[in-house]
């Protein structure tokens, strides 16, 4: 039981505890997960855990919460000198797949928490889709100026139904990881495009960004 000697910091032991809990959520169905298994596996107290977390239900979404926050952290790809809209998109996307390539087990937790009817789970969802629309549309209107509120209206809304294709993209990568990563970045980047330049009202700089020709 050496591993249970080990001193670490509050914020160490609890960032370990969440660590470990992406890796057992991802291999494992919530309900077969048990909170004293997670403590055993970390070597510390049943009672230390509860102090973390006050429940399983409290545990599993603090672990879906730490794996959205690394997750946009991964996917902010700054833009590049010269870099088109499309080549913006296209370096997130591949910035999201490789996330999942080095973190299969915290990204499966991630996903299983999505796919729950939790009002927690269902918030830490729509934080994380407002935080990664917010990007993308401060991205484009960064790069061709201010646009009408109703055009931004219709964007943010053309913009969330791209995340959630996107989002199930990357899920069909990691359920069959011969899908080639660059035919995923390039569909869903092309996706994107096409979708902002059937947006009514568009600037016409936004709707040349995103022609065909310009990718």
């Amino acid at each position: 039981m050496a591993e249970s000697r080990r001193r670490l910091s509050p914020d160490d032991r609890r960032n370990e505890l969440l660590a470990l809990g992406a890796e057992v959520f991802g291999q494992r169905p919530y309900d077969e997960v048990r909170i004293d298994e997670i403590a055993e596996r970390a070597g510390v107290s049943r009672a230390l855990m509860y102090h973390y977390f006050p429940d399983k239900r409290a545990f599993f979404a603090a672990v879906v919460r730490a794996e959205g926050e690394r997750l946009f952290e991964a996917t902010n790809t700054p833009p590049q000198p010269g870099q088109t809209l499309f080549g913006q998109v296209r370096a997130g996307v591949l910035a999201y797949l490789q996330y999942d390539e080095h973190h299969p087990h915290g990204a499966w937790a991630a996903y299983m928490g999505m796919g729950r009817a939790d009002p927690v789970l269902r918030g830490i969802e729509d934080i994380d889709n407002d935080r990664q629309a917010n990007r993308i549309i401060d991205r484009i209107i960064g790069a061709v100026g201010g646009i009408d509120h109703k055009v931004e209206r219709d964007l943010r809304a053309t913009v969330y139904g791209w995340l959630a294709f996107t989002f199930e993209m990357c899920r069909q990568r990691l359920i069959d990881s011969s899908l080639d990563a660059d035919f995923i970045a390039d569909l869903c980047a092309h996706g994107l495009m096409d979708a902002v330049g059937r947006v009514q009202g568009i600037p016409s700089a936004l709707a040349e960004a995103v022609t065909p020709e310009a990718r």
